[in-house]
């Protein structure tokens, strides 16, 4: 055979199998795995209240929960199809390397967005933002964090908020600077402020509600601002796809722009009988940030 033509035919043979194999990677898409899967696999927490548990009943609930339902529910309506949906159980530890090899389509909690996670997979916009607040007795007169100055200050060891608070010390932000005591558990440094061995104690605003609901007596106990700093969370999804994290956006923001998003957030952090046990504001940069984070038209997403 004239060795142009074998040339020829080697070279057609090796495009071939190039756009074969470029044809395999678009095929195992998020999107298109969905699609031809009929299900969605989202992660959950079982004992994170109120963002993700298991009731006495055995059932998922929560914020999360309801969220990803509702998420679930417009990509239905935008796919034209039925998709089932499957809750599995995810820890902090899991559900970063069960996104990244594909078993779950999702996870949407309170995961903080940083450039660690940013390298391995990517996010959705942003879904919700956990804040730093300050819990003490309602005896004390704490307004803002300069009240803590010269105070005795509990925090998790090794936390932001244990290298905020010491940076606002050092630099004179608070002065005097507060002596911040860092504790092994939520519980241990709650403990220490009912004995009288702190004076406050700061973390996670949702944290800081379940302490107090769990006290002997709430009603002696404050949680409130200012925040000392916001995480944003977002919804992981699997790294490089476009397609899904499109898709899982377009949900998001459709339920924003419609105000089914509110409606969930208030079933659990507003009223006067939140599902969640207290009430929880939508935090004002949040707010900011949910309402003009979308392309314009998000609420005709599904049309």
């Amino acid at each position: 055979m004239n060795k142009r033509i074998v040339k020829t035919l080697v070279a057609s043979s090796v495009f071939l199998t190039f756009v074969a194999s470029l044809s395999t990677v678009y095929a195992d898409g998020r999107l298109e795995k969905v699609m031809e899967s009929k299900k969605l696999t989202v992660g959950a927490r079982e004992g994170a209240p109120p963002f993700g548990f298991v009731n006495e009943k055995g059932e998922w609930v929560g914020w999360s929960m309801d969220l990803s339902k509702a998420i679930h529910q417009s990509i239905e309506k935008k796919l034209g199809t039925k998709l089932e949906l499957e809750f599995k159980a995810i820890t902090p530890q899991t559900r970063v390397p069960l996104i990244v090899n594909g078993t779950l389509d999702w996870v949407l909690g309170t995961t903080g967005k940083n450039i660690r996670r940013e390298e391995v997979i990517d996010f959705s916009y942003l879904n919700n933002a956990v804040c730093v607040q300050m819990l003490h007795r309602k005896s004390k007169n704490f307004k803002s964090y300069q009240d803590l100055a010269g105070k005795r200050v509990g925090v998790t060891l090794g936390s932001n908020e244990f290298r905020t608070l010491t940076a606002m010390g050092k630099s004179g932000e608070i002065s005097p600077p507060p002596k911040v005591i860092g504790f092994e558990k939520h519980s241990l440094g709650f403990l220490a402020l009912q004995q009288g061995k702190t004076d406050a104690h700061v973390t996670l605003d949702v944290t800081l509600n379940s302490l107090k609901l769990k006290s002997k007596n709430p009603d002696e106990w404050t949680v409130h601002g200012p925040e000392l700093f916001c995480m944003p969370n977002g919804i992981l999804l699997a790294e490089d796809d476009s397609d899904w994290t499109d898709t899982v956006n377009g949900a998001l923001c459709y339920l924003v722009k419609t105000g089914e998003y509110d409606r969930i957030y208030n079933d659990w952090f507003a009223g006067d009988n939140p599902k969640a046990g207290f009430q929880r504001p939508i935090p004002i940069a949040l707010r900011y940030v949910l309402d003009n984070q979308c392309p314009s038209g998000s609420e005709k997403w599904i049309k």
